[in-house]
């Protein structure tokens, strides 16, 4: 009968990796792109963007999670809290983003490449998430 090999770095370690690395720069990317002084402006027009920033940090924070849970030992309890948040808030995201304020903008093909790669970093959250429960 033949062995399995035993591989050092397992798909589900390469999907977390790469997705924490994604939420890192996301996260950083969202807090650089934050500017305190227009948001006042912005509210008094009626825009909030707190969940934004909410967002942003729960990005960065998640994404560390995530990078520096394959090197450290993380809290599990602390990583399945924020591992569900961040899966609550993207697929919030998806449904605003994709469904509420701009369905089947500019046109259905752009509209659904941009939900299908959504989904998968939404699908990818769940299968790194089952790791953690």
């Amino acid at each position: 009968m033949a062995k399995k090999q035993v591989s050092i770095v397992s798909a589900l370690s390469l999907l977390q990796f790469c997705l924490g690395v994604f939420f890192i720069v996301l996260g950083v990317s969202n807090l650089t792109n934050y500017n305190s002084d227009w948001s006042e402006l912005k509210r008094a027009f009626g825009k909030n963007d707190g969940l934004s920033l909410a967002m942003a940090v729960v990005e960065l924070v998640m994404g560390a999670i995530l990078v520096f849970g394959l090197f450290l030992s993380v809290s599990a309890d602390l990583t399945k809290l924020l591992g569900i948040v961040l899966f609550i808030l993207w697929a919030l995201y998806i449904v605003l983003a994709f469904f509420i304020q701009n369905f089947l903008e500019p046109n259905f093909l752009t509209w659904l490449y941009r939900l299908s790669w959504h989904g998968i970093i939404l699908i990818s959250l769940w299968i790194v998430g089952k790791k953690y429960i």
